[in-house]
């Protein structure tokens, strides 16, 4: 589409708003209401696979059975020259877009979010219906606070099997995926209330649940990991929020919550109970007078030892000199030795660092105690610092071995025999790695755990099997765009054809509907133009040979004296040609 385009005589397109991986976004009038719409177009390389217009369909029809206000309403569909949703224009920002900010919301604005968000899926899930893909870019929050849920493109019915939602394919982005998608299990309402926690979690604590360097082992950590507390991020998190949100993280569909309805009636509760918190606390006339120390301290959260941390922090934070007007602070790191990690990672917080964590085997200090910190004890230094302790595994710890790349049977046996266990064991399809390979494990390589320890394996299923959709009949620039966009090489040989048209596709190899790899190379048969079947005109005298030939369009020289008949031809009987091709005719002598 194009600005200015004027869509069914009615709807003209003003503006570009954004592109998706299969879809772009416009802005445009509505002629006949003159109102501001936004039309949904899916791509021009998808028109031609039947499987992805199914999938744009689904999402149109899908969306404008649900009527209801945090659902984003469709007006309108149609097909020209690429099919078309006409839907409802929102002004706002999505929640992705405000993440980005690093806006931090307050908890009462989250909970409010939560509730909307709810609302719109207890519809849909009344009607049977599973989002599959709820994350922060398809929530929408107009200047109002209104909350809309779009984008129903991969909807699927509980307990519906079909070629674009079947069981086994893996739908959803790996941040905000449930552990039963993550694994390619079927899905049902309780995989929306999960993907739900992961979004409302990462509005509290500035970060998903989840996060692997890859993909597939984000989606492996949704189902062998164990969110942190969010009150390790955000310490004056209601505990009734909280626990709602890792309720909504339960690796089991059964341990969530029953219902979205049930969800926001809590979330909606929560925030009515939410009191109003005292959050700043200013300290004047220190060593520079022109400076003010401000501390955000959440008056309701204060416990006694934080009170004395606090003072005895004080002590040594103002030794700072002023640099070109502004105040260097310097803290010292306290001795954490013999603490819990719980203890040592909230004085830290609480001082202002960033912190790290990491296990180390020691003959002394128990399980689960601080060894010591890194920078050391009393270091002084800024605020900002990352400050990594060192947590005790207790005296037997050894590293896990590393087994990316083996096969599975020998990455057993070196698990196996390092004292470890094997976990979990999933199979997921790689292009790259080959099938019965190891792609990730969990834990990583390295890390000293005690004996025992469970390993999870994320093994290879071989690459992913892609059906090769019928390119007959097709511009070769059109072709080879598809068979690009699967990901899929391919050769071009040029060949006449029995019924397809010079300059276009009239067939491939493999044939169209077969299963192949991503590897595999498929060529492109590229028609010359229709050709004709050569007819017999041996044993025919030289009148008769050249009616017929002239009957098929085709000409004929001549070897020896035409007098005789028709000894040898070439082409030969059955061979196809170019129309006006010569058949050489050889006569007896």
């Amino acid at each position: 589409m194009e600005i200015g385009q004027i869509i069914k005589e009615r709807y003209e397109i003003t503006q570009l708003l954004g592109e998706g991986g299969m879809s772009f976004v416009y802005k445009a009038v509505d002629k006949q209401l003159q109102r501001t719409v936004a039309i949904k177009t899916l791509k021009p390389v998808y028109v031609e696979q039947e499987k992805f217009v199914e999938r744009f369909k689904r999402e149109a029809q899908t969306a404008a059975n649900l009527n209801h206000p945090n659902i984003v309403q469709i007006f309108d569909w149609g097909i020209g020259d690429e099919p078309f949703f006409v839907m409802e224009y929102i002004e706002g920002s999505t929640l992705t877009s405000i993440i980005s900010k690093k806006k931090t919301l307050s908890i009462s604005d989250i909970l409010f979010i939560g509730a909307q968000v709810s609302s719109g899926l207890q519809a849909a899930h009344s009607q049977g219906l599973v989002h599959r893909d709820i994350k922060p870019g398809n929530i929408m929050i107009t200047p109002q606070g209104k909350v809309k849920v779009t984008d129903f493109g991969i909807v699927s019915l509980q307990n519906e099997e079909s070629d674009i939602t079947k069981t086994g394919s893996i739908l959803g982005t790996a941040s905000y995926i449930s552990p039963e998608q993550a694994q390619g299990k079927p899905v049902s309402k309780e995989s929306d209330l999960y993907s739900l926690g992961t979004v409302l979690y990462e509005l509290i604590t500035g970060r998903p649940p989840f996060e692997g360097e890859t993909p597939i082992a984000t989606a492996t950590k949704h189902i062998t990991d164990k969110p942190e507390k969010l009150s390790v991020y955000r310490q004056n998190i209601p505990k009734g929020v909280e626990n709602a949100i890792l309720k909504l993280l339960h690796k089991y569909p059964k341990d969530r919550f029953k219902n979205a309805e049930d969800l926001r009636a809590l979330l909606l509760q929560q925030k009515n109970q939410l009191q109003s918190i005292q959050t700043q606390e200013n300290l004047v006339g220190l060593t520079n007078p022109k400076v003010k120390y401000r501390f955000t301290l959440p008056v309701l959260a204060i416990s006694l030892s934080i009170v004395i941390g606090t003072i005895w922090t004080l002590t040594r934070i103002f030794d700072g000199l002023p640099v070109d007007g502004e105040t260097q602070i310097i803290i010292e790191i306290p001795d954490l030795t013999g603490s819990s990690q719980t203890e040592a990672l909230n004085d830290l917080q609480n001082l202002g660092f960033k912190v790290g964590i990491e296990n180390s085997a020691h003959p002394n200090v128990p399980e689960g105690s601080v060894i010591r910190t890194q920078p050391l004890a009393n270091t002084p230094t800024g605020p900002d610092t990352l400050v990594t302790i060192i947590v005790s595994v207790g005296p037997e710890a050894y590293p896990i071995p590393y087994v990316i790349d083996l096969e599975t049977d020998r990455a057993i046996y070196v698990i196996e025999e390092s004292g470890f266990v094997i976990g979990q064991r999933i199979e997921v399809n790689d292009d790259s790695v080959p099938i019965g390979f190891i792609i990730s494990q969990n834990p990583i390589a390295g890390k000293k755990m005690g004996p025992g320890t469970s390993v999870d394996l994320v093994i290879s299923a071989g690459p992913s099997l892609i059906e090769l959709g019928d390119l007959s009949r097709k511009s070769l620039e059109d072709g080879s765009q598809i068979l690009e966009t699967l990901g899929l090489q391919y050769e071009i040989i040029e060949e006449f054809s029995e019924d397809i048209e010079e300059g276009l596709i009239s067939g491939t190899l493999p044939e169209a509907g077969e299963i192949v790899t991503p590897d595999e190379i498929i060529t492109i048969i590229y028609s010359l133009g229709i050709a004709i079947e050569v007819p017999e005109v041996e044993g025919l005298n030289y009148q008769d040979a050249i009616d017929k030939l002239e009957e098929y369009g085709l000409v004929a020289t001549v070897n020896g004296d035409t007098n005789g008949i028709v000894r040898k031809q070439i082409p030969r009987k059955g061979e196809f040609i170019e129309p006006e091709g010569v058949i050489e005719l050889t006569f007896d002598e």
